[in-house]
């Protein structure tokens, strides 16, 4: 028995120190190619919707948390945190029903105890019409040919290992399509996770996102890039009477020049903020709100035996309110 145990203990070792060299030599590679490669602005924009009831509710601060099927789109280092089998639903109409955006993902755990370990898939839609393809009759005079539609897609496969009580790792592929009119994409990612939780109450996340710089190649002979993404967060959670509370706080940075797209910005750099803040009565009943890049969001959860159903709202200044609704199953 205590062959077989120091062997885990050094295949674990093992594990844990090629990670720590395999994720400090991505995020060399993550900030060289963030500052050096000529990507398209905004190419990876439809991927940044978020996902889920409660992680939009909370201004789509999620990367510092755990045990959520959700993590393997947000920060996959989530993952191993899950309990059981879980799956989530969402649906969601954007900007005056411009939009169509579903979401739909499951998760099940792999190992327990200090090893567990967790898998992850996803498929992510994003689409609409009101795409006019238009012509010139002979005065020079245009008109409507058809109305077209469009829509995204990327498919999450995803894993997650703790290497101890307070560490975990995770990474994602995701593998992108999108249709637009007469042309077609494809194009393949890579995301990478870590959590630390130094106390019950704290935790701290950061997803580096297409850290690979993800290529978009087009029907029409067209390549985009989509640059690299660093988000960075934090947690915090109390319980006492049978309430609770947890606030979320995450920042996003970029590096493709967004200036006034972005909260702040500094040179080609840009970062964004997301704050929330959530309570619960004995995890039945959630109330939420939080800002996301500013933009105020609402949201509350019903936990009924193995459902929830957590319901959010999205103000925007500029364009119409979004509503969504998910459900999450435990399996």
């Amino acid at each position: 028995m205590t062959i077989f145990r120091n062997v885990r203990v050094e295949k674990r070792d093992w594990m844990l120190g090629f990670f720590k060299r395999f994720t400090y030599s991505a995020t060399i590679l993550f900030f060289v190619l963030a500052a050096t490669v000529n990507g398209a602005k905004y190419a990876g924009e439809f991927l940044n919707l978020g996902a889920g009831g409660k992680p939009l509710a909370l201004g789509g601060s999620f990367m510092a948390a755990e045990g959520e099927v959700l993590s393997g789109y947000y920060n996959p280092a989530g993952l191993p945190s899950i309990t059981g089998p879980q799956a989530v639903f969402m649906h969601s109409e954007s900007f005056g029903s411009l939009l169509n955006h579903d979401f739909l993902t499951y998760g099940r755990p792999l190992d327990s105890g200090t090893g567990k370990a967790a898998l992850g898939i996803s498929l992510y839609r994003l689409g609409g019409g009101g795409i006019y393809v238009t012509g010139k009759d002979q005065n020079d005079r245009f008109y409507v040919i058809s109305e077209e539609s469009h829509a995204d897609y990327a498919g999450y496969f995803s894993y997650g290992r703790a290497f101890s009580e307070k560490l975990s790792c995770g990474i994602s592929a995701k593998l992108i399509y999108r249709d637009i009119v007469d042309e077609s994409a494809f194009g393949l990612g890579i995301d990478l996770g870590g959590l630390y939780s130094p106390k019950d109450w704290l935790s701290f996340g950061i997803s580096l996102q297409d850290i690979t710089t993800t290529l978009l190649s087009y029907s029409t002979g067209k390549k985009e890039y989509i640059i690299p993404t660093a988000r960075f967060g934090s947690s915090l959670n109390s319980r006492g009477g049978g309430f609770g509370a947890a606030v979320y706080l995450d920042a996003e940075t970029r590096f493709e020049g967004r200036r006034f797209a972005s909260q702040y910005n500094i040179d080609g750099m840009s970062i964004d903020s997301h704050f929330g803040l959530e309570v619960d009565y004995r995890k039945v009943i959630y109330g939420r709100v939080g800002s996301d890049v500013g933009n105020l969001t609402l949201g509350a959860g019903l936990a009924v035996k193995r459902f929830v159903i957590d319901l959010a709202m999205r103000d925007h200044s500029e364009l119409d309110n979004t509503f969504l609704v998910s459900v999450t199953f435990g399996l």
